[in-house]
């Protein structure tokens, strides 16, 4: 897969988790901290999809914010939502997907646009 191609899917990946929160900002009934939370993923999506697509060097940071305030909002749920006991460990295997989701991303957006920015131009004398 091409680099570009590559920061193209992250970005994508990252709109649309971006869109998905804040479809449950909009369109549902959740308490008040579980919609700030959303907010909060809505706008770190959308940053890390931005970062990705434009190949900007805090893309991997934005990526781990993303997963960071995820991974946080999945881990408060039941205390938010007054779930019972067995749904924490779902919850927990949840918010470790998303942290290891968005780790190796970061890592592979890091690597990529490192190449990108250090690989010789074309038409250049290098």
């Amino acid at each position: 897969m091409s680099r570009v191609r590559a920061r193209t899917v992250m970005a994508v990946i990252f709109g649309l988790l971006s869109i998905n929160a804040w479809a449950q900002v909009l369109f549902s009934d959740d308490p008040p901290l579980l919609a700030a939370l959303q907010v909060a993923i809505g706008i770190a999506g959308a940053v890390a999809a931005r970062g990705s697509w434009v190949g900007a060097s805090w893309a991997p940071a934005a990526a781990l914010g993303f997963g960071g305030i995820t991974a946080a909002m999945l881990v408060a749920l039941p205390g938010i939502l007054r779930l019972e006991p067995e749904a924490r460990p779902g919850i927990w295997t949840g918010a470790i997907a998303v942290v290891c989701f968005t780790a190796l991303g970061a890592w592979y957006l890091r690597r990529v646009i490192r190449r990108e920015t250090t690989a010789p131009r074309a038409g250049s004398d290098a």
